[in-house]
């Protein structure tokens, strides 16, 4: 058996659609309408999938960290850093420096997509819109039909959250980059936009909607079987946390493969976490707690510093009741709960 980690397919449903259509042992006659219910037979030739979401905010967190304070840093050390108003920054400074004087705040590029977030994804906004325009209006389109039939079983309409012309809209000047940032960068003109991985740092929340991606592939799997569970599975992160041995033991069983018992690897530590590359590279967890530990040390000894990832209590809730609606769309879509903030 043999497989592939690839998370950037999940937002797209464009590959959803190459995926069924390469991989179907039979193709429809040429000229014949190829919709997605045109390969309903070939359904079961797929890979089976498994999606793996984690609690939304701890995840936007994260990517905020490594998609716009990392990247962020490298640029600007290097003395390539450019401005939200297009002045230069200087280089070979301290990244607390930096830190302090040019990045933007977890709380400043979250609060800034939540606004555009909850414009854009009303009943009948610009997601939904965009979304019905090239995939659903034209009657030889993929997922057609999937929009009637979703119509009416009086579903909810799929969205696709990542395209341009949706939510994440491009705009000028460069240093800009995004619509959202707009506001932001008028008031904040000396920080830093114009960096890698734009396309991630700009839905550091959008990213933690997972139910809207993972019903357009829920979706190809129901349309030809009421077994959909068999072909596509979804893995809480933190089950692989509280109660590593039994998720691995659900994955396994997912897959068809004989049972294991994995008591004896989830015991010796986590893998590939926190900084240890590698999965062959193991971290116990002795080691984890040390290094929170240190870290937990270290953020008391900057106090007096900036803290960019920070929560208010007020973005706190307002995360919690933007996210409440489509986690719970996710729970009755995957047929469990994830233990995540309520």
């Amino acid at each position: 058996m043999t497989g592939e980690a690839s998370p950037g397919y999940m937002p797209y449903p464009s590959v959803i659609k190459l995926l069924v259509k390469r991989m179907s042992p039979t193709q429809p006659k040429r000229g014949k309408y190829a919709g997605l219910e045109a390969y309903q037979n070939s359904i079961h030739s797929l890979p089976k999938i498994i999606a793996i979401v984690r609690d939304p905010i701890e995840r936007a967190v994260s990517s905020y960290k490594y998609n716009y304070v990392v990247p962020s840093l490298e640029v600007l050390k290097r003395g390539r850093g450019v401005t939200a108003s297009g002045e230069s920054i200087p280089g070979r400074q301290s990244e607390q420096f930096y830190k302090d004087n040019y990045l933007y705040t977890f709380e400043e590029l979250a609060s800034a997509e939540l606004a555009t977030l909850k414009e854009c994804l009303q009943p009948g906004g610009r997601a939904e819109k965009f979304t019905y325009k090239w995939y659903g209006k034209k009657p030889g389109a993929f997922f057609y039909k999937t929009f009637k039939s979703r119509a009416n079983r009086s579903l909810s309409p799929l969205i696709h959250l990542d395209g341009y012309g949706a939510c994440y809209d491009k705009v000028e000047p460069r240093h800009v980059a995004r619509k959202q940032w707009v506001e932001l960068s008028k008031r904040n003109p000396n920080k830093v936009l114009d960096i890698p991985n734009l396309h991630l740092t700009q839905s550091i929340i959008g990213r933690g909607i997972y139910v809207l991606p993972l019903e357009w592939w829920y979706e190809v799997f129901a349309s030809a079987s009421q077994t959909k569970e068999d072909w596509i599975y979804s893995v809480c992160t933190e089950e692989m946390g509280d109660a590593p041995a039994e998720a691995m033991a659900d994955v396994t069983r997912f897959l068809g493969l004989p049972d294991f018992d994995f008591t004896n690897v989830t015991s010796t530590g986590r893998y590939n976490v926190g900084g240890h590359e590698g999965y062959d590279t193991v971290t116990t967890d002795e080691e984890i707690a040390e290094e929170v530990a240190d870290e937990e040390e270290q953020m008391v000894a900057n106090s007096s510093q900036i803290d960019l990832t920070a929560i208010s209590e007020e973005l706190m809730t307002e995360l919690l009741e933007f996210y409440r609606p489509y986690n719970e769309r996710l729970f009755e879509l995957i047929g469990k709960r994830c233990a995540w903030k309520e």
